[in-house]
Formats: C-alpha cells, structure tokens, sequence
C-alpha cells in the first residue's frame, strides 16, 4: 500500500497545485481589470481637464464672444457696401456687356 499512498499523495499535490493556479489566475484577472477601470478613470479624468483647457482657451481666443460680434458687424458692414456698389455700377456694367455683344470682330483669323 505504500505505492498507492505516494500516488494518492501526488495526486492529491497535483489537485493542489491546479487549483492554486487557478486561483493564481482568477487574482491575476482580477488585478488587470482593476488595472484597466482605474486607467480608464484616469483617462476620463485626464480627457475632461484637456477639454476644460480647450474650451477656455477657445473662449478667451474668442475673447468671449466679444470678436464674433465685431467680426459679424463688420462682415455685414461690407456686405452692404458692396450691395451698394453693385447698384451704383449696375447701369455702367449693362452698358459694357451690351458693348461687347454689339461688338463683334468680325475679321477671319489666319
């Protein structure tokens, strides 16, 4: 019986080791998604105080809405000076397209 005791023995060992290295690897598992939530956390964290930098930086380049409304008045402000240009040189540029139709070349080109 001696041999069927050291066979007994070693596979009980054996069951030992195979559930301390499941054991061993559930903790390892565990670990790594610890690992990964807390990264993650961080990386939120990180990419929220990025945005914040961003936007203030955006809102001061803007000068806080301030140089939007200067640039849209004077966009406007041209916008009507143009209009006004085209109306006052409207009858000048009918007169000149109408020139050029009523002057035809009519020499033949060699």
């Amino acid at each position: 019986m001696s041999g069927q005791e050291g066979i007994d023995r070693l596979l009980q060992a054996e069951q030992e080791a195979t559930e301390i290295v499941a054991k061993a690897r559930k903790e390892k598992q565990a670990r790594i998604k610890q690992a990964r939530d807390e990264a993650e956390q961080e990386i939120a964290k990180f990419r929220q105080t990025l945005e914040q930098e961003f936007n203030s930086a955006q809102f001061q380049d803007l000068g806080g809405g301030d140089k939007s409304q200067k640039l849209a008045q004077q966009t406007e402000m041209q916008l009507q000076e143009i209009r006004r240009l085209a109306q006052a040189n409207a009858p000048n540029v009918s007169k000149q397209i109408l020139q050029w139709i009523w002057t035809v070349d009519t020499t033949v080109s060699k």
